[in-house]
C-alpha cells in the first residue's frame, strides 16, 4: 500500500519535472520511509488516545525507533506482513504499558528489561542478507546501539526508583519488543545459513 503510494507520488514528481528519472528509486525509497514513519506515528498516537496513555505511547515509539534503527532485528518478507505485524506489536506493547499503570507490575518489567537489554547488547547489530554490514559499519552500529541501550536502560532504572511511570513502562517495552525482533532475526539468520549449507 505505502510502496504503491510512494511510487505514484514519485511518478507525479517526475512527470512534473521536479525529480529526474535517474533518481526515481531513491525518491521512492525516501518517500516510502517518510510515509511509513508518519503512518506508524499516527497509529501509535491513536492507540495511545484509545488506551488513555498518549504521552507514554510517544515515549515508547521514540525509544523503540532509536534502538531499532541501530540494533536491527527481524524483517518481514512482504510489506503487508510488515505493516500488520508492526501495528499489532505497537498495540500489544501499549496495552501492556497501560496494564502496568493500572496493576503495577513494575518489578516484573524491570527484571525483564534488564534481561532483554543483555540479549540486545550481545546480538546487536543484526544485519540482513539484503543489507549486509561491513566490518567498519558493524563496529559503528554496535557502538551506537550500546550507547542508546545504556541511555534507555539508565532511564528505566532511574524512573523505576523515582516512580516516573510515564518513562518507565514505555522504555521497558521498547527494549522488550526490540529483543523479540532481534532474537527472531537471529533465529531466521541461523536457519537461512543452515539451509544454504544443506544445498
Amino acid at each position: 500500500m505505502i510502496n504503491n503510494l510512494s511510487t505514484r507520488i514519485t511518478e507525479k514528481l517526475i512527470s512534473s519535472n521536479i525529480v529526474k528519472q535517474e533518481d526515481r528509486d531513491l525518491y521512492i525509497y525516501g518517500i516510502f520511509m517518510l510515509l511509513s514513519q508518519l503512518m506508524f506515528i499516527l497509529l501509535t498516537v491513536v492507540f495511545g488516545l484509545v488506551l488513555n496513555c498518549v504521552i507514554e505511547s510517544i515515549v515508547f515509539y521514540i525509544a523503540f525507533q532509536f534502538i531499532r534503527r541501530y540494533a536491527g532485528g527481524y524483517h518481514a518478507k512482504t510489506e503487508a506482513r510488515c505493516e500488520i505485524m508492526s501495528t499489532l506489536s505497537i498495540f500489544a506493547c501499549l496495552v501492556i504499558i497501560r496494564l502496568s499503570d493500572l496493576y503495577g507490575f513494575d518489578t516484573v518489567l524491570l527484571c525483564l528489561a534488564i534481561v532483554v537489554a543483555i540479549s540486545i547488547a550481545v546480538f546487536c547489530p543484526l544485519d540482513t542478507p539484503e543489507k549486509p554490514l561491513s566490518e567498519k559499519e558493524f563496529k559503528y552500529f554496535r557502538k551506537i546501539s550500546w550507547v542508546i541501550l545504556f541511555v534507555i536502560t539508565g532511564t528505566i532504572v532511574i524512573s523505576y526508583f523515582f516512580r516516573f511511570n510515564v518513562l518507565f513502562a514505555p522504555c521497558c517495552m521498547s527494549l522488550i519488543l526490540e529483543s523479540i525482533l532481534i532474537i527472531a532475526g537471529k533465529i531466521k539468520q541461523i536457519t537461512n545459513i543452515k539451509k544454504m549449507k544443506s544445498k
